[in-house]
């Protein structure tokens, strides 16, 4: 589980990450993943929403540019040598297969608001809200 101070740390660099100009659409999108979250609409119609809600790249790209930094930080940098190795072959067989990389990309872009709406992210999600109206 994710310690508070963790998920804010992680909530200002995406605030940080973000260009100043797409600071709003960042707002929305985060408080628009909360409201998704509060509602009592069945998971599906939830996960559906939250994928609509998410195609706009320039949201998306500082959240998956933080988020790949903390995956390889706990999922690489602090793994042994064994575990580098499969992961290692694990992308290589990935990337050599030709859609690698949109299947990847594709999977953050589904993976991180689902993360938001059902997972431990609606924290996340209220940081960066709460981030963006400080730095304003």
């Amino acid at each position: 589980m994710r310690k508070p101070d963790q998920t804010k740390e992680i909530g200002q660099a995406i605030v940080v990450a973000t260009k100043p100009e797409n600071l709003d659409a960042l707002r929305v999108w985060a408080q628009t993943m909360l409201d998704i979250r509060a509602s009592k609409a069945p998971a599906l119609q939830k996960a559906k929403a939250a994928i609509v809600a998410s195609t706009d790249k320039k949201v998306l790209a500082p959240i998956l540019q933080v988020a790949w930094k903390e995956l390889k930080r706990v999922g690489w940098e602090e793994r042994g040598l064994p575990a580098r190795m499969a992961m290692a072959a694990a992308v290589a067989a990935l990337t050599l297969s030709g859609q690698g990389a949109g299947i990847a990309a594709l999977g953050g872009a589904i993976g991180v608001p689902l993360f938001v709406v059902f997972g431990a992210g609606g924290a996340l999600a209220g940081v960066i809200v709460d981030e963006i109206r400080r730095k304003k």
